[in-house]
């Protein structure tokens, strides 16, 4: 039994290690390469680059690549077998001396035969072809002369796997003949060769690995280098003149093709062309076949006519960028289109190239002989030195072409990796302004078109979103100026990131002229104001955007900001004039113009890096080494140009022994040194050195110099330890020796590389020196040097840190203050500390820190709740004094426990991390307790750090800190200052980052194929569960699944299934991998199921989904498509490569590459940690969904003279609460991740002077703008009231939701004059009508006429609000969302479930003072209140009424059980809401007895979240149960009409105390004076580094495996809810008078205009339409839909001729079978036999049974 079990072992562990298997890692490869005459001489040298590249490129070693070489033209020569050589040094020799052109014919077979004899044969090679395949890539010229297939097929039966590479006029069906399976490649000509060796390293792995019989898998071909985009060439071919120029621009086309890497999956290719007419001669979904392609471009032919530029682009945009025609954009693929033109346009351009470039094309333009020079700028995209072309003739196209193609694939690259990666850095350096206070002024006038302003909105939304923004932290208010001014927030008034971008978003345009002056004057006043209120002690900044030129002066009040040293900003757009804007800014490098508004995005970054840099580079401190290209290739001119450059940079820095210093190292095929790092501190000293540098020449041997300057940053060449190193490598040739090892080697060491180069560069060695894309800069010339400088001191100044800020975290020093410590010593620990607290995001809600001393005894400075802000942490460590004494850390350590306690402001219980740093400089009296004590500690979750000093015992340090890597030692006090980078980012990483989302489903998507080590493996799941342990998991807040693939899929947990960070951690940990190849597309198809509400997701409450994706390589399957498809879902993907992995793939997965992040390594994951937790809590898309809700107010009982507050405790108690309930509206079914932004708006209608209405951002001082209004007396609810109402919607679009909500104390006008009027609004577009009663003297019929005007309120129509409802904040919030979903996503029935369970109740608020005593009369006309019993202790259920005997009581009261009667169908059945009975005269809503005031609380009962995440708990906690209100339904003559009275009106409620407001903030505290820096100790020696060790090899991606059987269709997805009403499209003609809501077919012209955005601009035509903009500024909705003018239309619709036959046209609204509302019995139907929900089912299924 035992054998068997043992044989089943192996069998099993033998089937792992197959598995495991990712194919041979090297391979023995032969270059077999042309030399004919075919071929030629001048030829030749190319072939020969190509073979020293390759030879470079492959790690060559005995035991890992060989590698032979042979040439042939009609006879093989042999130049060296595989055995030969046994490294690159020798073969590179042999190159250099030996390898030359034979000529002859070409004979590719007998080539073949020859090679299979020598290289191929058993007794020839030696090795194991399983472990090191054979390989053969041969070169061709041209067509063989004689036949190959023979000879290539038994090289293939041999087992040698061939890659064939043609050059010129190679022959395709040579090349297919030859290659093993896919493996062929035609260039154009052999200059491309050289690019093409940066792919065959690629290929010949990808081949080593390729199994002949595996056709079953779908195989991706990589794309070879940045090849990924979707290139439309825009051709000008009305060419006069003779037909060579049709030909240069025929080769150049020709030329640029052939370079690229045409396929379905990498670049398509369109052609259009034009003149007076457009036509497609190559869509994007054709252009996939390199071949078919050109064969269109020798097809092309001229045109005649003039050009019409404009309409040429505006159907580039229409019809080829498109996804019906081919366009990947929605994939995340780069759109670029390449207009190359002759002459000037004769239409406008300006408007057709700003539509394209908003649909996120690049635009390249190329001119030629007479083409407008304004044209072109203004057609490309910004900044236009970069983007246009300008050429003197026809023949200059050819040498322009490499040129071009540089451009083309620099674009992609920066789309792909750089661009995102740089703002990265940009957010990271932006940390360090941690205080700022920044105004925007923003130019509203009439010249900015509806959609420029919202392109000015989104700007400025992405400007402040790079900065904290709290109140002690960044401050943004926003001014809009025209005529006027208009203050649209105060600096103050939004206090996060989120409400920020909703207030920049709600600003509505003014229009009018351009008055920047009188703007500037009054923002300096709020400026004034601002500074004053922190103590002229933060940094003040103004943003100007402007689109003209100013009306006003502005010279003057430009000069007084700056005299308040205000730096201004001043960006220019379109008219805007330049000396102007000079005038504003003050300084030229804060002066920005940009053609049109959508280039705005692309200067953001500029703004937001001067903005910031003024506080990342206050302490600049850097060793930087300068490596300069020397060699021939460099002119003197450019090589001044270049000593310009450096010097540029030194005058931009800061240049110090203790700051920047600066050596240069000059390099060709020699190296020389200019000066070394400690040589010069001064900027002149440095700037005369570079000048006297004199040019060498020669060649260039980068890697050479590469390992030359290493020494260089070495203490004895003046570098100086903890000092970040930099070497700025400049360069504008291409290396002829190996550069990356060397360049490694310098990285490990802690260089960071920033590499220059010109075109002239090998942009992929640059990359390869660097280590990353963003860190290369790649210009045109040396000319374009300078626009690059900011960003490379910027990046100096701040590298990025995965870990910046230290976010959220308690932290306890415990403080040695002992007497073996002196007064300086002393000092030096203090400012160790506080360097830690200055890197901490210091506040309530991030970190906070406490602080103990011990000698004897130990004594608390301060607890972890004391302090709240940076500057009064650091004040009390400043003016801490030592303590003397003995040293008892152990008992420090234990009396530091109770800091760690919540009632000590711990808030441990909650998920933050708890760390202990602990600093001592000798032996502890007590060490035999410390073991235990700091063990006790830790148990608890506390990380306990520490830090010893001179004399500390370093066994004591182990024992505290319980692990090596958390203790740290230094020799002497000043040694603190080389340890503190280690110390805070140790701090840091266990550190929680603040995450600005409440709720979540987050799945992670592992790699689970063989490619990945099971070491690896574990270091990914290690990752997961460092994610998993920074968010709140829990059923209501994170919900965490997992799944795993490789070419097949397993769910690991669905969402939901483990609560807890700790559960989900163990269930990652036991995560097995599952092995095989790497099936991407597969996976992201399948994972979508997780995503559904009966796998544990809340996608159709709105939370946010994420997928997350690991991978370490390229998908060998398509997934592009299925990853569109789970982001038009909603879903939003982010991807970790690692390794060797595809960018461009990577960003077709997430669909944006801010959403994609790299690594090299699985170590690395470690780093990346807090950024990808920080991106997860970010989700979350701007919202598609407006609602605009005006509050009015009418209050009978107001007086002349009284404010409008004043005797109104409801709008103190419940307004504001209400406000913030419906302000967060979640769960509309078509914004999964956002949230729907409600603006509100306030009207006054009585009040002393005229109220301005104003829609706001929902803020904690949204009521502030009522306080101080005086009322001329009573207002009144009449058609003039409503008419007010509508008339504060400014925008009536049908795209924002529009909602009245009235506060009211009944009706002041006739009720059916009234329901006339609010029926008008309705039919306006107004959404809903909602009201609230209000407690008061009215007359109960007047509250109970209040529904009879609503409307918008679906089924809840029947339910009357009242001001007293405990639940009023949900209930309307519901109503919202219902709005919401008919609005935004054309759903116009929707169930929302019922509340959620009774929260737990929440503490005993504070006693108020005692209430306003409430009026005794008004007891109602019936008689006095009847009995209610004897009054209750305080706090029970209060008496109805006055005591004495029982009066008669109002018939309106609740009904028993009958609250569920009278459920009269879908809302707008005839006849069902009118129909009450007849109120009885109900009790006056006086002195009715006390309700029971709950605890005297301001808002009874409003425990828990608000808003639709659960309705508030009772309210009886606190005093009493809440019985039926007053006692209801004891009578009720009214029967069954189950339409609810208001409630028993708890009279008791005007004698709740309300909150008072909260007191304004303190003044901010004066920050003590920083102490003396302590003088420095003598750093000891850093310890030489151990050599490292050497990489292991990266196992070779497993064998592409056999394809399964197509598996069985997955069941059929669920009906998804009705998508977006998708962006208004170009309007058809309108057709004859249909249906009402029927689309007619076009009809002739008239009532519709143009194509145009929708109402801007001048008003035209009737309807007439224009350019289609951003949803939300156009008009009132047009005649769509309306069967006829009101009343011409006929019961049947017969056009015109039915004036009498039946009601008028706008006949729907509910019958009128009487007076409204008086018949009484109406309800008494019974019960309805449907709920709501079954009833929407109901109808629903009688719809689809009987179709209209």
């Amino acid at each position: 039994m035992k054998m068997l079990l043992i044989l089943f072992l192996m069998i099993i562990c033998s089937h792992i290690s197959v598995s495991q298997d990712s194919g041979p890692k090297y391979a023995d490869v032969v270059f077999l390469v042309d030399s004919s005459d075919r071929l030629g001489s001048r030829s030749f040298p190319f072939v020969k680059m190509f073979i020293t590249k390759m030879i470079n490129s492959l790690p060559i070693e005995a035991d890992k690549y060989r590698v032979a070489l042979a040439q042939y033209s009609d006879k093989l020569h042999s130049e060296f077998h595989l055995s030969t050589f046994k490294g690159r040094s020798p073969m590179l020799n042999h190159l250099k001396k030996n390898f030359g052109f034979i000529g002859g014919s070409l004979q590719i077979g007998k080539a073949l035969q020859e090679a299979h004899r020598t290289y191929f044969s058993a007794t020839t090679n030696g090795r194991d072809k399983k472990q090191f395949p054979p390989i053969l890539v041969v070169l061709a010229s041209s067509e063989s002369e004689d036949d190959v297939e023979k000879a290539s097929k038994a090289l293939q039966k041999d087992g040698v796997k061939i890659i064939s590479v043609g050059v010129q006029k190679a022959s395709e069906e040579n090349l297919k003949a030859m290659a093993t399976s896919q493996f062929h490649f035609n260039l154009r000509t052999v200059r491309d060769l050289s690019m093409f060796s940066q792919n065959m390293t690629q290929i010949i792995k990808d081949v080593a690995k390729y199994k002949e019989g595996a056709v079953d898998d779908i195989f991706v071909e990589a794309c070879q280098g940045p090849s990924m985009a979707d290139v439309v060439f825009l051709l000008d071919m009305s060419i006069n003149g003779s037909d060579e120029n049709l030909d240069y621009l025929k080769g150049f086309l020709e030329e640029s093709v052939s370079a690229l890497d045409i396929k379905e999956n990498c670049m398509r290719i369109g052609l259009v062309a034009y003149s007076n007419e457009t036509k497609v001669i190559n869509s994007l979904s054709m252009g996939i076949n390199k071949s078919e392609v050109l064969q269109h471009i020798q097809n092309l032919s001229p045109r005649t006519g003039k050009a019409y530029t404009g309409a040429a682009i505006k159907k580039l945009r229409k019809e080829v960028f498109s996804a019906r025609n081919g366009s990947r954009k929605n994939q995340g693929v780069p759109q670029i289109a390449v207009l190359v033109t002759h002459r000037d346009s004769e239409d406008n351009v300006t408007k057709a190239a700003v539509n394209l470039r908003r649909e996120g094309v690049t635009i390249f333009t190329l001119g030629i002989k007479g083409a407008s020079d304004t044209q072109l700028e203004k057609i490309a995209s910004h900044p236009a030195e970069q983007y246009v072309s300008k050429l003197k003739t026809f023949a200059d196209l050819a040498a322009h072409n490499q040129t071009f193609l540089k451009k083309l694939r620099n674009q992609i690259t920066h789309t792909v990796s750089v661009f995102s990666e740089r703002t990265e850095t940009l957010k990271s350096g932006c940390v360090d302004t941690e205080e700022a206070d920044i105004y925007l002024l923003i130019d509203g006038s009439g010249s900015t078109q509806a959609t420029d302003f919202h392109e000015m909105k989104i700007f400025l939304s992405e400007v402040v979103g790079m900065f904290n923004i709290a109140p002690h932290k960044v401050r943004v208010g926003a001014v809009q100026y025209a005529d006027s001014w208009d203050l649209e927030f105060e600096i103050n008034k939004y206090s996060n990131k989120q409400d920020l971008g909703k207030a920049i978003e709600n600003i509505r345009q003014l229009g009018g002229n351009t008055n920047t002056g009188a703007a500037l004057n009054f923002t300096l006043s709020l400026l004034q104001k601002a500074k004053k209120q922190r103590g002229n002690k933060v940094p003040c900044h103004l943003v100007v955007l402007t689109n003209g030129m100013s009306k006003d002066s502005i010279l003057e009040p430009a000069n007084r900001l700056r005299e308040e040293h205000i730096r201004v900003y001043a960006i220019g757009i379109k008219e805007a004039n330049q000396t102007q804007l000079r005038e504003i800014a003050g300084e030229e490098k804060r002066v920005y113009y940009v053609h049109d508004f959508d280039a705005l995005k692309d200067i953001r970054n500029q703004v937001v890096q001067e903005i910031c840099a003024e506080e990342a580079c206050k302490e600049m401190k850097a060793d930087i080494m300068f490596l300069v290209d020397s060699s021939g290739s460099i002119g003197p001119e450019n090589f001044s140009k270049m000593k310009m450059f450096m010097k540029n940079l030194v005058s931009k820095s800061q240049i110090g022994p203790d700051r920047v210093q600066i050596g240069v190292v000059q390099f060709s095929d020699i190296n020389k040194e200019e000066f070394q790092l400690n040589r010069f501190m001064s900027q002149s000293d440095i700037s005369n050195a570079i000048d006297q540098m004199a040019h060498i020449g020669q060649t260039t041997l980068t890697g050479s110099a590469l390992s030359f300057v290493s020494q260089y940053f070495s203490p004895t060449k003046g570098s100086r330890p903890s000092v970040r190193k930099f070497l700025i490598l400049i360069t504008d040739g291409e290396a002829q020796d190996i550069v990356k090892e060397p360049a490694v080697a310098l990285r490990q060491e802690g260089v960071i590389i920033y590499s220059v180069g010109v075109f002239g560069s090998n942009v992929t060695q640059l990359e390869e020196i660097s280590g990353r894309p963003e860190m290369v800069f790649y210009v045109e010339n040396f000319d374009i040097l300078q626009r690059i400088e900011d960003d490379l001191v910027f990046g100096i100044c701040s590298p990025r840190e995965e870990c910046k800020r230290i976010e959220v975290l308690d932290v306890v020093f415990v403080i040695d203050s002992s007497g073996s410590i002196d007064y300086d010593e002393y000092n030096i620990m203090k400012d160790f500390m506080i360097d830690i607290v200055r890197k901490a995001d210091v506040g309530m809600n991030r970190v906070r820190f406490g602080a103990l001393k011990y000698a004897d005894d130990p004594e608390v400075l301060f607890y972890l709740d004391n302090f709240g802000t940076k500057p009064e942490v650091i004040s009390v460590l400043q003016n801490d004094q030592a303590m003397g004494g003995n040293t008892y850390t152990a008992e420090a350590l234990g009396f530091s426990d109770h800091m760690f306690t919540e009632a000590r402001g711990s808030r441990l219980n909650k998920g933050v991390p708890q760390v202990l740093i602990v600093i001592t400089d000798g032996d502890s009296h007590d060490a035999d307790k410390l073991n235990a004590t700091a063990k006790a500690l830790r148990d608890k979750g506390i990380l306990v750090l520490a830090v010893g000093i001179a004399d500390a015992n370093p066994v004591e340090l182990l024992a505290m800190a319980g692990s090596s890597d958390k203790y740290f030692f230094v020799e002497t006090f000043g040694g603190l200052k080389g340890i503190i980078s280690d110390v805070t980012a140790s701090v840091c990483n266990s550190s929680k980052v603040d995450c600005e989302i409440d709720k979540v489903d987050l799945v992670f998507l592992m790699d689970g194929s063989t490619s990945i080590q099971q070491t690896d493996f574990k270091k990914m799941k290690e990752f997961l569960v460092s994610v998993v342990q920074d968010f709140d998991v829990s059923p209501n807040r994170v919900r965490i699944g997992a799944a795993q693939f490789s070419d097949a899929y397993r769910p690991e947990f669905p969402l939901g299934t483990f609560i807890g960070a700790k559960e989900i951690s163990i269930q990652i940990e036991n995560i097995t991998q599952i092995f095989g190849n790497t099936h991407i597309g597969a996976a992201l198809r399948k994972v979508e199921h997780y995503f559904r509400p009966h796998m544990g997701s809340r996608i159709n409450t709105g939370t946010p989904q994420v997928l997350l994706v690991l991978t370490d390589g390229q998908s060998q399957d398509e997934v592009a498509q299925a990853a569109e498809a789970l982001r038009r879902r909603g879903i939003d993907i982010y991807s970790v490569g690692i390794g060797d992995v595809d960018d461009q793939q990577l960003m077709q997965i997430t669909g944006t590459a801010e959403k994609k992040l790299t690594v090299h390594n699985f170590d690395e994951l470690k780093k990346v940690n807090k950024r990808i937790v920080r991106n997860i809590c970010t989700t979350g898309g701007e919202s598609n969904c407006f609602m605009d809700v005006v509050v009015g107010f009418d209050v009978s009982t107001q007086e002349k003279g009284q404010t409008l507050l004043e005797g109104q405790l409801w709008m103190e108690t419940y307004l504001q609460d209400i406000l913030r309930a419906i302000s967060s509206l979640n769960g509309v079914s078509c914004e999964v991740g956002t949230e729907t932004q409600v603006s509100v708006a306030f009207q006054v209608t009585n009040a002393m002077e005229k109220y301005s209405p104003k829609f706001e951002i929902y803020s904690e001082n949204i009521l502030n703008s009522l306080k101080d209004i005086t009322v001329k007396g009573p207002s009144f609810l009449n058609a003039n009231l409503l008419d007010s109402l509508w008339d504060t919607f400014q925008n009536k679009s049908a795209a924002r939701g529009k909602v009245v909500l009235l506060f009211s104390d009944g009706l002041d006008d006739d009720a059916e004059k009234l329901e006339q009027k609010s029926d008008e609004l309705r039919k306006e577009g107004l959404n809903a009508l909602i009201t609230v009663a209000l407690d008061g003297p009215a007359d109960s019929s007047d509250l109970a006429d209040l529904p009879y005007i609503e409307f918008g309120k679906g089924f809840e129509y029947r339910t009357q609000l009242s001001i007293g409802m405990r639940d009023l904040g949900s209930r309307l919030s519901k109503q919202l969302v219902n709005i919401a979903e008919r609005t935004c996503c054309c759903l116009f029935c929707k169930c929302i479930g019922g509340d959620g369970t009774m929260g737990d109740p929440g503490p005993p608020g504070k006693r108020g003072p005692p209430g306003f005593k409430g009026s005794e009369g008004y007891l109602g006309e019936e008689g006095i209140a009847g009995e209610r019993g004897a009054p209750g202790p305080v706090g029970e259920q209060g008496t109805k009424g006055c005591y004495g005997t029982k009066g008669p009581k109002g018939n309106r009261g609740l009904n028993g059980q009958e609250g569920e009667a009278g459920e009269s169908g879908i809302d707008g059945l005839n006849g069902e809401q009118g129909d009450y009975g007849l109120p009885g005269r109900k009790g006056e809503k006086g002195d009715e007895g006390s309700q029971g005031s709950p605890g005297k609380r301001g808002i009874p009962g409003d425990h828990g979240a608000k808003g639709l995440r659960g309705d508030p708990g009772t309210p009886g906690v606190d005093n009493s149960i809440e019985g039926p209100t007053g006692l209801k339904g004891e009578r009720g003559r009214e029967g069954r009409r189950g339409w609810p009275g208001p409630p028993g009106t708890p009279g008791s409620r005007r004698r709740t105390a309300a909150h008072g407001r909260r007191g304004h903030t303190g003044p901010q505290g004066i920050a003590g004076i920083p102490g003396p820096d302590g003088l420095e100790g003598s750093l000891g020696l850093k310890g030489p580094q151990g050599p490292r060790g050497e990489a292991g090899v990266k196992g070779e991606k497993g064998g592409v495996g056999s394809k399964g059987p197509q598996g069985p269709p997955g069941p059929g997805g669920e009906a998804g809810n009705q998508g977006h009403l998708g962006s208004q499209g170009n309007k058809g003609e309108p057709g004859d008078l249909g249906e009402k809501g029927a689309v007619g077919f076009p009809g002739p012209r008239g009532l519709q205009g143009d194509d145009g955005s929708p109402g801007y601009g001048s008003v035209g035509r009737k309807g007439a339409k224009g350019q289609g903009g951003f949803p939300g500024e156009s008009g009132p909705k047009g005649e769509i839909g309306d069967p006829g003018g009101p009343g011409e239309t006929g019961l049947k619709g017969a056009r015109g001729k039915t004036i009498s036959a039946g009601l008028p046209g706008e006949m729907g609204s509910p019958g009128e079978p009487g007076p409204p509302g008086r018949k009484g019995v109406k309800g008494a139907k019974g019960l309805a036999s449907f709920s709501t929900c079954e009833l929407i089912q109901y109808v629903q299924d009688r719809s689809r049974k009987y179709p209209a």
